[in-house]
């Protein structure tokens, strides 16, 4: 990724699947993982490519994510990717809101990734949970072939 500097924002509670997730696109991208909190408005337009991810909590993704695309003012055609985990297989649908957000804020969306992650909640605990084993090594290189792509 040379020359192009990158940052993830990344909101993951519960199992800390997204953080998986996040993490190993770090490690492509060569850059450092924050949560919404831990960066303004203004520092993520300092960055060439700004990946996105959270889990999906009540059907879209992270509340926090949102509040702080919000605050900026212009995206300036920035490069924005979005990942997610989530217990449903086809994920991407939550993204939705998102995209429309980065839409009204001038963001230039790249590319989604999304891949199954362990949910134990309500009555799927009883029964083992969803996805227990997710991530997994095979979603883990998805990711890191995603990361790589959106470097270019």
């Amino acid at each position: 990724m040379e020359g192009k500097n990158a940052i993830i924002i990344c909101v993951s509670k519960h199992q800390g699947n997204t953080l998986k997730i996040a993490n190993k696109m770090a490690e492509v991208l060569k850059c450092e993982v924050k949560g919404p909190k831990e960066i303004s408005p203004e520092e993520i337009l300092k960055y060439d490519i700004i990946g996105l991810g959270s889990g999906i909590y009540a059907f879209g993704m992270h509340r926090s994510l949102k509040r702080l695309i919000k605050k900026v003012k212009d995206g300036d055609g920035k490069k924005v990717f979005l990942f997610s985990t989530s217990a449903d297989l086809d994920g991407k649908k939550y993204h939705k809101s998102m995209i429309r957000l980065l839409e009204k804020k001038n963001f230039n969306l790249i590319g989604e990734f999304n891949c199954p992650g362990s949910y134990f909640g309500l009555i799927f605990g009883k029964k083992g949970g969803v996805n227990p084993d997710r991530p997994d090594e095979s979603d883990l290189n998805a990711a890191a072939e995603f990361a790589r792509k959106m470097a270019f």
